[in-house]
């Protein structure tokens, strides 16, 4: 009797999806370990010159970051040191209104080259660029800049998260 009731509790908590296990971005000797990193203040290298971008880049970094498990955001010593530059922006036409010559759909684009520095990388240091893109339609009944603004900061703020909590130690 004494032996099959290891057994039973184990198949139980089985069939009930009870296993244990680390989660993502987690050690399975330490689950609570999270790559610390410090953010260099962005740079706004755009050309012609748009001032303001980096401060909304900045902000939704640091919201991507706080909400990444695997990322801690640290103001002093960090595992990775990120710089970021934006080198370009830009916002063309690409449907304008037949009738009234307005524009209907605009694409917005960014660049920013992405430094990360750590002493776990071999060579201590690795550069990559990153370009994103979206539209905004409001001339077709769809959303506003600010919108499109939006959804384009998170999508490179989630891509420089990438950068920071890949393992690049083999790399």
């Amino acid at each position: 009797m004494w032996r099959v009731w290891p057994v039973l509790v184990f198949a139980c908590l089985l069939s009930a999806g009870c296993v244990w296990g680390p989660g993502p971005g987690q050690d399975a000797f330490n689950p609570t370990a999270r790559r610390t990193v410090r953010l260099n203040t962005i740079e706004n290298r755009t050309f012609p010159h748009r001032p303001g971008l980096e401060y909304e880049l900045t902000d939704r970094l640091k919201d991507e970051i706080a909400t990444d498990r695997r990322l801690v955001l640290s103001e002093s010593t960090a595992d990775v040191l990120l710089k970021v530059s934006l080198i370009r922006f830009s916002e063309p036409t690409i449907v304008e209104d037949l009738k009234t010559g307005d524009p209907a759909e605009i694409l917005l684009r960014a660049t920013a080259e992405i430094e990360a520095t750590s002493d776990d990388y071999i060579g201590g240091k690795r550069k990559r660029k990153v370009n994103v893109s979206t539209s905004y339609a409001p001339g077709l009944g769809g959303d506003s800049r600010r919108a499109g603004l939006d959804r384009l900061w998170r999508d490179l703020a989630r891509e420089i998260v990438e950068i920071a909590a890949d393992d690049w130690s083999n790399s």
